[in-house]
């Protein structure tokens, strides 16, 4: 069986139609070797892309490493290296360990993302969205983990805790830059109708991107000398004079303006009660309300 390094298509010469793109997953070079997730996910990566071949196509399988990030830096804090060099150490290893289960990845296209040829397009790409008034800085409430230093997305919580250190995750205010992608979510559904993929796919990705329409409405609130607007979203504008409240999030600093003096030290106290939650679990307490 040939050697995984001598899979290295000439993609120039080959008919377009005829090149077939395989891209799995790049691994995260944060410890000291592949676990069973990756030879797994690189496995069934590795049929498809043989499978082609056999069929005749030009197959493109590249192998690359996610290897920026707080995690990576935590690990080479563990073990007393530089960043730079445990990232270098751990690819070699995982680089030995995929030629060990013959992956047929090209191994002369190889990506890594901590080094400046790679990292250049990514700062290309981000200075021409600036550029485009599709990047902006702001705050928000991010899941932290005070023991890895770093923001986990809602999914690497588990019961409240990091996944991979099991310290208690807290709710913190950073700032952040954002990307405005719900310019694009008009287009990102409607677009939906063009996909080749399974309905169920393309059913989950609609309601992932959730489009409501309603109105927004504005209430206004007197308090003392001076009157706040409160505005709303509605799905039903028809239910209007039903309402009988509005309930403002705890982090919504109107309350602020709206209580006074002797309500304060309690408001801090539910806030933190509330940010030491993630926003999977303040959307799933169903059962009681505070």
């Amino acid at each position: 069986m040939k050697d995984a390094i001598r899979f290295s298509p000439d993609l120039v010469s080959a008919p377009a139609e005829q090149i077939f793109y395989a891209l799995t997953m790049f691994a995260y070079p944060s410890g000291i070797g592949l676990h069973c997730g990756h030879a797994s996910i690189f496995t069934i990566n590795d049929v498809i892309a043989r499978y082609k071949r056999m069929q005749g196509y030009t197959v493109f399988n590249p192998v690359g490493f996610d290897a920026f990030g707080l995690p990576t830096e935590n690990y080479a804090m563990q073990i007393g290296k530089p960043a730079y060099q445990a990232t270098d150490d751990n690819i070699a290893k995982f680089v030995d360990q995929i030629k060990a289960l013959n992956i047929s990845f090209d191994r002369e296209r190889v990506i890594d993302t901590s080094k400046p040829d790679y990292y250049k397009w990514t700062q290309r790409i981000f200075s021409k969205l600036y550029a485009a008034g599709l990047v902006y800085r702001s705050e928000l409430r991010v899941n932290r983990c005070p023991s890895c230093q770093t923001v986990l997305a809602n999914d690497q919580v588990v019961d409240g805790k990091c996944e991979r250190c099991g310290t208690e995750v807290a709710q913190k205010k950073m700032p952040q830059w954002f990307i405005k992608i719900t310019a694009y979510a008009d287009r990102l559904i409607n677009d939906l109708d063009l996909v080749d993929r399974p309905q169920e796919t393309i059913t989950t990705q609609r309601n992932w991107i959730g489009r409501s329409e309603g109105a927004e409405i504005d209430f206004v609130a007197i308090h003392e000398m001076h009157t706040k607007t409160i505005t709303v979203f509605t799905t039903r504008p028809d239910t209007i004079y039903g309402v009988t409240a509005i309930v403002l999030a705890p982090e919504n600093t109107i309350i602020d303006e709206l209580l006074d003096g002797n309500h304060l030290e309690e408001l801090d106290k539910y806030r933190q009660t509330t940010f030491a939650k993630t926003p999977v679990q303040r959307q799933q307490e169903l059962k009681e309300k505070s």
